[in-house]
């Protein structure tokens, strides 16, 4: 049962990648007063053919170059407008062949004059109206959510932060332990997402990895034992040093999504604001779904055994995670 359960697990988490938390990154850039750039971006989680096709929509634009209408073009992408009247009042529309598989889109306008606007929109909005014009309180919102979805996305932080949880045991070092990890992550992420300490995303998804498998692996060591080694004794230290760590990892999606000109610092907050909101949901929910299984004695008996089986499959599924990104890095 043990295997099979740490099986399943594996095929699940592995399955599951950090590119889920990206939007499709559309981006029109004003050549003059009546000609657009469009470019686009979309993560690599969309299956071959099931792109959507992207395209600014207006009576009096069409596409030069001889691009190709609104069918999908791909993962990257680019589109050449020249439109009969000047500063049209056009819209981007998103038309999947399918359905939406839950990703947001992150549309970024910039004038003829140099000035810049963005806007986050969710799964469900496929138009989106241009120039942007999103006021500040806005902006907040749409990151706060951004920071939010990246964390309840991004499987690898989670599992490192269960880990988190099983090593410190009581509420009182929980909240110590999250708190140094949380102080330590956004000082990268601020550090990283401001250009001023930049590290290859590449590794740092790998060092992410092997950081969840060093603690997996320290919980099955320590399992039966005193638990006196380092990690379990100063738990807010380890925390703290691989949240610097994984700052970087949180920094890579922020840094992708972009900050706008007039607001960085603002973003910024709001985003790990995000963050931390949605660790707290994750976190939160473990302890209730702990306390509640607690009440039935068959699951309490078998305590220790269910948390080896979750420690084993949190270990195959980084070790896995660590060798398929070492594999892309050095491919």
């Amino acid at each position: 049962m043990r295997a099979f359960f740490v099986l399943l697990s594996l095929l699940w988490f592995s399955n599951s990648t950090a590119d889920e938390a990206r939007p499709v990154y559309v981006e029109i850039n004003q050549l003059s007063e009546s000609e657009y750039l469009l470019k686009w971006k979309i993560p690599p989680v969309m299956a071959s053919g099931k792109e959507p096709g992207i395209k600014l929509d207006h009576e009096s634009c069409r596409v030069e170059d001889g691009s190709t209408g609104n069918r999908p073009m791909g993962l990257l992408g680019r589109k050449h407008y020249v439109c009969d009247q000047t500063n049209p009042a056009f819209t981007v529309q998103l038309s999947y062949p399918g359905s939406n598989p839950g990703l947001t889109s992150l549309v970024v306008y910039k004038s003829l004059s140099g000035e810049t606007a963005q806007v986050f929109s969710g799964p469900e909005v496929t138009i989106i109206a241009l120039p942007l014009d999103a006021s500040s309180t806005e902006v907040a919102y749409q990151y706060l959510i951004a920071g939010t979805e990246h964390i309840l996305k991004g499987y690898d932080h989670l599992l490192f932060v269960l880990c988190l949880i099983i090593i410190a045991g009581g509420l009182k070092r929980l909240l110590l332990t999250v708190t140094g990890f949380t102080l330590a992550h956004s000082i990268t992420l601020s550090l990283a997402t401001l250009n001023i300490f930049r590290v290859r995303t590449e590794l740092v998804e790998i060092l992410i990895a092997l950081s969840i498998l060093l603690l997996a692996v320290e919980i099955i060591h320590q399992h039966g034992r005193e638990k006196n080694s380092f990690t379990w004794r100063y738990p807010v230290s380890v925390s703290s040093g691989f949240g610097l760590l994984h700052g970087f990892g949180f920094a890579v999606v922020l840094q992708e999504l972009g900050l706008p000109q007039s607001m960085k610092i603002e973003a910024l907050l709001f985003f790990n604001i995000g963050v931390e909101i949605g660790q707290i949901i994750f976190i939160g929910g473990v302890i209730f779904i702990g306390l509640l299984a607690r009440q039935i004695p068959a699951i309490k008996k078998k305590e220790r055994v269910i948390t080896d089986v979750t420690v084993y499959a949190i270990g195959s599924c980084s070790a896995y995670w660590l060798f398929d990104r070492s594999v892309l890095l050095l491919g």
